[in-house]
């Protein structure tokens, strides 16, 4: 249609320059004898009909470079308006070709199988009600189920449903993540709904890519307080390639029933990749928690407001918590330094806390509790752990090599890992509670595994774990046939040791 127009132009100037006779141009008397003015008056009339004809040619012109316009910007707003799916590592993505639009399904399911060995002499002697009788069996850790992406090119959103759980300590079926976030202001972001606010390096690794099933007991005791999956907050964070500096006020799980005060808190992360080249990324990071409004426990202004430290053995197919500290506290603080590095093939991280509680309406001594961790891995096949700067933290890694057989057989990527942490709830343990002495007990454990990863979006553990409980009874528990009495101040310790294998699928 373009062409067909151009060369209609094209020839009607050609037909009309033609038309310009030398003749007509000169002035030349036809035969007839006009006389001169008469001939004048007729070159006046063609040279104003030529006039005419150019004037029209032009305005066709012009008409014709209206239209290309305009069928161009139509062609630019139908490629606009265009929608891409792609199957980047197996995760369906839906996003419009300027890209303003995104929608991306959203998967990772998490299942767990644990033995536990213990003495069996030890587990008989202690009554039900401490229960240390640890079950064997599975659990679906994780079964999450989602969307997320971008709308209007500056805003970004996120929902992610979890139908899995921790068996006897969780609501199976929750938020997971249902939020907002303005990107408009870059570095800055601008978060509200329900997430799992920054906290620190390791509570910033996503459950996905955490070295074992389960962080390590020191970080979990800040993330069951103010942080975690479904937290109500509202976070403010500037985030750059070296550098995230996120803070975050959070309430109570979003999905929680009502209490009569709920917590309040601030939490604050400091993270910097001090250094940096192709084959080494070392990143430090700092955690900051002050939990300034303990949950109440009753109506009435005058209760307790308790604020409580425990977790599981670092395992949750069995959901009994085997250290633990309830206090009738005002406020937390917590403080925590964290360091990771990547070499090569080479992984290591660690970390130190530091939990102290304020009494409410109290003269004894405000406790302070400690924990610390380090964990390691070694890829056997040589691939290397990436850094992600969104999170300021590490990721799993990508086999060279997926698993497979045909044209282009791999073994994926296998892993050694190893880690040792140490959690300790007691407060002068000498003492009766009354007194201030608070007996939470100490946890150590050693963990190791060897990891396997098919490919990018799946992920088998073998872990094995020794734990060792120190831990003097708070208070007396009666006898209950065919279980003896437990006097105040003795040792209800154990040490067991523990197998688990995860199949994990992450998308």
């Amino acid at each position: 249609m373009k062409l067909s127009k151009t060369l209609s132009v094209v020839l009607l100037a050609g037909a009309s320059v033609l038309t310009l006779s030398p003749a007509a141009i000169a002035g030349k008397q036809p035969s007839g004898g006009t006389s001169a003015p008469a001939a004048a008056n007729d070159q006046n009339a063609r040279i104003q009909a030529l006039e005419d004809q150019i004037q029209a040619l032009s305005d066709q012109v012009q008409d014709l470079k209206r239209s290309t316009g305009d069928q161009y910007t139509d062609v630019q707003n139908q490629q606009a308006a265009a929608v891409k799916v792609t199957l980047a590592n197996g995760r369906p993505t839906i996003a419009t070709a300027d890209g303003n639009f995104t929608a991306s399904l959203r998967a990772t399911v998490q299942f767990d199988t644990a033995f536990y060995f213990q003495d069996s002499a030890t587990v008989a002697n202690l009554t039900p009600a401490l229960g240390r009788d640890l079950s064997n069996g599975t659990n679906f850790r994780r079964a999450q189920f989602g969307l997320d992406g971008t709308v209007f090119k500056d805003w970004s959103y996120s929902f992610i449903y979890d139908f899995g759980g921790s068996n006897g300590a969780e609501q199976q079926g929750r938020v997971s993540a249902a939020y907002i976030q303005y990107n408009g202001f870059a570095p800055f972001q601008f978060r509200i709904g329900a997430f799992a606010p920054y906290i620190g390096l390791e509570d910033s690794t996503s459950s996905a890519d955490v070295l074992f099933a389960e962080r390590a007991t020191p970080v979990e005791l800040s993330r069951n307080n103010t942080g975690g999956d479904g937290r109500s907050a509202f976070q403010i964070a500037a985030i750059g390639d070296d550098y995230l500096v996120s803070v975050s006020y959070s309430g109570s799980s979003a999905t929680t029933a009502a209490v009569f005060d709920e917590q309040q808190a601030v939490n604050a992360r400091l993270a910097y990749l001090l250094y940096s080249d192709q084959d080494t990324k070392l990143v430090g990071s700092l955690t900051g928690v002050y939990e300034f409004q303990a949950p109440g426990s009753v109506a009435a202004a005058p209760g307790a407001t308790n604020i409580s430290l425990a977790d599981r053995p670092e395992l949750r197919v069995d959901g009994t918590q085997l250290i633990g500290a309830t206090i009738d506290a005002d406020s937390l603080l917590i403080g925590g330094a964290e360091a990771g590095i990547v070499w090569q093939n080479l992984y290591a991280q660690g970390g130190w806390f530091i939990y102290h509680v304020n009494r409410r309406a109290s003269l004894l001594d405000d406790p302070d509790f400690t924990g610390w961790y380090l964990q390691a891995s070694w890829l056997l096949t040589g691939e290397s752990k990436p850094y992600d700067a969104t999170r300021a933290a590490f990721r799993n890694p990508k086999p060279a090599n997926p698993f497979g057989f045909g044209d282009s057989p791999g073994i994926g990527a296998w892993e050694l890992a190893a880690r040792y942490s140490v959690t300790d709830l007691n407060y002068d343990q000498t003492l009766t509670p009354a007194a201030g002495g608070v007996r939470g007990g100490e946890q150590k454990i050693l963990t190791a595994g060897l990891h396997w990863y098919p490919n990018s979006a799946v992920k088998l553990l073998f872990d094995y774990s020794y734990v060792d409980i120190a831990r003097l009874n708070a208070s007396a528990i009666a006898a209950s046939a065919p279980y003896p009495a437990v006097a105040a101040g003795a040792d209800i310790g154990q040490s067991y040791s523990a197998f688990n294998i995860r199949a994990q699928l992450a998308l």
